[in-house]
């Protein structure tokens, strides 16, 4: 898929051809789409984002049943390199994504029974999450107008002190960067973001958020799953959900399959990019084509291996914006 940047412009009108300009696509929008609720701004997103830091001999997470975690203690030579193959959705690095146009950050987290850290994980644990958040900070403080959504989904073996581990480090990490939260998100808008300096908006899908103003709550940013491994009843559920989606909160729409158990034991031999991946691409891709972003549309969008074909996700996700130029929002 070609990308033709004719949307997005220098301040000297003159057309993007590079891709390296996907690092500084909501800085290059046109002022009167800076003025839209990002709730109606569409949005790529990674899928898994830190799972590109998995090593295959690494321990199996608590995020597995216990037969398959167990497999992993016993019979690690031949379940790990499996558990593996299935469980890394992204390839390209934190910085190589953003600088990618990734603006969206799907996050999985546990602890080990062995010491006090916190660890991406998927399948099996990845690294320790401090330095590739202090990159996504290094990264905002050099693109001062980009801003990038913190979604900690899930939370593996924690405890209250996990959870309070955890926010002080994203409070060190980020500190005046965070958003705090909006009581309706009419004014939060890139150029209102811009203004106050609010680089990072954190959703953190657990009650324990609840006492800290700069946590966005799971219920304003609605994240359903399709759960499947077909094509078709992917654009069934994505459709579905779209029709349903809320106005006036974020929204979430996972362009991904999800192979489950008995899928994988038909497939030993394969992984989740060499089986999967090829199955959905060009029909998500078609179908992201085909929506349309404002109050009712198109907002987040997630996939796996982002970076594959240059980007080509992020570039239909953000291309997809310039739909907003003939609506009711062009001035």
């Amino acid at each position: 898929m070609e990308y033709k940047s004719g949307f997005l412009q220098t301040t000297e009108g003159k057309e993007i051809t590079s891709n390296e300009e996907l690092e500084n696509w909501m800085t290059r929008l046109p002022e009167a789409v800076k003025e839209i609720p990002i709730i109606h701004l569409a949005i790529p997103g990674s899928h898994d984002t830190m799972t590109y830091t998995i090593n295959r001999r690494n321990d199996v997470g608590p995020d597995e049943p216990n037969y398959i975690r167990a497999l992993g203690r016993y019979c690690s030579v031949f379940s790990k390199p499996i558990i593996f193959n299935w469980s890394v959705t992204q390839l390209a690095d934190i910085k190589d994504q953003l600088n990618g146009g990734i603006r969206y950050l799907d996050l999985r987290v546990a602890t080990k029974p062995t010491n006090e850290d916190i660890y991406f994980l998927h399948g099996l644990y990845g690294s320790t999450i401090y330095q590739p958040l202090r990159e996504v900070a290094e990264w905002l403080a050099s693109h001062s107008n980009e801003i990038v959504v913190l979604d900690f989904q899930h939370f593996y073996s924690f405890t209250e002190a996990n959870h309070r581990h955890l926010v002080e480090t994203i409070f060190r990490i980020f500190q005046r960067k965070l958003c705090p939260i909006a009581s309706s998100f009419e004014h939060i808008t890139l150029r209102r973001l811009n203004l106050e300096k609010y680089q990072v908006i954190v959703i953190y899908r657990n009650s324990y958020a609840q006492s800290y103003s700069t946590l966005w709550p799971s219920a304003l940013w609605r994240t359903p799953w399709p759960d499947t491994v077909r094509v078709d009843r992917l654009i069934d559920f994505l459709n579905i959900e779209m029709r349903a989606r809320p106005l006036e909160i974020g929204f979430v729409s996972q362009c991904v399959l999800t192979p489950d158990t008995s899928y994988v034991l038909k497939h030993l031999c394969g992984t989740l990019q060499m089986n999967l991946i090829p199955r959905c691409k060009k029909v998500i891709l078609s179908w992201i084509g085909q929506q349309r972003p404002g109050q009712g549309g198109l907002n987040i969008v997630i996939a796996d291996f982002v970076s594959d074909n240059n980007f080509s996700f992020c570039k239909t996700v953000i291309e997809s914006n310039k739909r907003l130029y003939n609506s009711q929002y062009a001035v």
